[in-house]
This record gives C-alpha cells, structure tokens and sequence, in this order.
C-alpha cells in the first residue's frame, strides 16, 4: 500500500498520534520498513516498530510515524474527479 505515496505527498492522518490530530494534514518525509533505524533531530536513534511513513507538519515541531494505512491521500487518482462541461447545442 505504500507505493501509493511518494515523499513530498500531503497526506490527511487517520487516526490520532504523537500529538497530531486524526484529520491533521500532514507532508511524508521518508518511508521506513520494519526494524530499519532514524535519527531523532536529537541525535537519537530510533528503529522502526512496523512499516510507516515518518511525517511532519508546517509549522510544527516534531514527526509522527504512521501506517500506510493510517494516511489518507490528497492527491492524484484519489482526488474526488470533477464533473467535465458538456457543450450544450440549441
């Protein structure tokens, strides 16, 4: 599910963690896989506990890591389509 999502991708979260809201929108900064290792901008690492995506907010300090699934897209083919003008003819 993750090759859905790109870094750089804004993303709405779906559920609540490390103090950010469920509904926050968020921006993906680097996907982990289980078990790979992050440095905190503490200096502290940090080792993945699932597969996720570590994400950050405008104006914010600090990350969250969430889920694939946790994440919401807000772009591409995920975009609600918008209805096409038709030329009407008299």
């Amino acid at each position: 599910m993750s090759n859905q999502f790109k870094v750089g991708d804004h993303v709405l979260t779906i559920a609540s963690k490390y103090q950010i809201p469920a509904m926050s929108e968020v921006e993906l900064v680097i996907f982990r896989l289980k078990g790979q290792k992050a440095e905190e901008p503490d200096g502290a690492l940090w080792v993945a506990p699932h597969d996720g995506w570590i994400v950050g907010r405008d104006g914010e300090d600090g990350y969250g890591f969430f889920k694939p699934q946790q994440l919401m897209p807000l772009r591409g083919d995920f975009e609600p389509e918008q209805q096409k003008a038709k030329e009407v003819t008299a």
